[in-house]
């Protein structure tokens, strides 16, 4: 008997079901692509961005003349919003969804009284909502991705955050009365870091952010916006 087939023999038993694994994972991987994308909550681009196009002129072919208008009517700097939208959704329209796994479970111990509040999100206010609902609050929403829950303080539906236009609006809203104050004087690292974490930039200089280059790559961005506007 050559080495192969003693190798063979010797392992058969658990070589046999990994291969039917790998077989059936095979068979069935576009359904597993597509399961795995919704329980991450990733919603792929209908228009992919070309690939002779930067992100940056992606994002302005797709919002520029939106965001202008929305920075003049709301005295928000257009530099900014630009690159925000960059750093969110890379520019793609539509936007696209995020599904926050955590902040679904933690607006479920709200619902279910385990916890008294999550921000504004209070108990009163998710009883009556049934489990897709709250997955809708737990989803983030339009170029600059905000949260669903966050409807309660803008006293919004979250059918008003499902339309990449509408949600552009929204958003810019938020901001604006989050940290607005930091963009009128220019501190676009707080501003970031405040977007991404709800935290101010630290004083130690190491960046909070889900993405270690999320403040420094906006910063870039914003100076390419800023430069065009010259």
């Amino acid at each position: 008997m050559s080495s192969i087939a003693k190798w063979m023999k010797r392992r058969w038993k658990w070589l046999l079901p990994v291969m039917c694994a790998l077989a059936l994972t095979f068979y069935y991987r576009f359904d597993i692509a597509e399961y795995s994308r919704k329980f991450l909550g990733i919603v792929l681009p209908e228009n992919p961005r070309p690939p002779d196009v930067s992100v940056l002129e992606w994002c302005e072919q797709n919002y520029g003349e939106q965001i202008r208008e929305i920075s003049q009517e709301l005295e928000l700097p257009y530099p900014y919003l630009m690159a925000l939208a960059v750093l969110e959704c890379s520019g793609e329209k539509p936007a696209g969804q995020r599904f926050e796994r955590h902040v679904f479970n933690e607006l479920m111990k709200v619902k279910t009284g385990k916890r008294r509040k999550y921000e504004t999100a209070t108990r009163e206010k998710l009883e009556s909502l049934d489990e897709e609902e709250i997955r809708s609050l737990a989803t983030s929403w339009g170029p600059f991705q905000l949260m669903g829950y966050k409807v309660f303080e803008m006293d919004l539906s979250i059918d008003d955050l499902k339309n990449d236009d509408d949600a552009c609006y929204h958003g810019a809203r938020w901001i604006k009365k989050q940290y607005g104050r930091f963009l009128t004087k220019n501190k676009w690292k707080d501003a970031f870091h405040i977007h991404n974490t709800g935290k101010r930039f630290p004083l130690s200089g190491k960046s909070k952010t889900h993405h270690p280059y999320y403040v420094s790559d906006g910063l870039r961005y914003v100076k390419y916006y800023s430069e065009k506007e010259k």
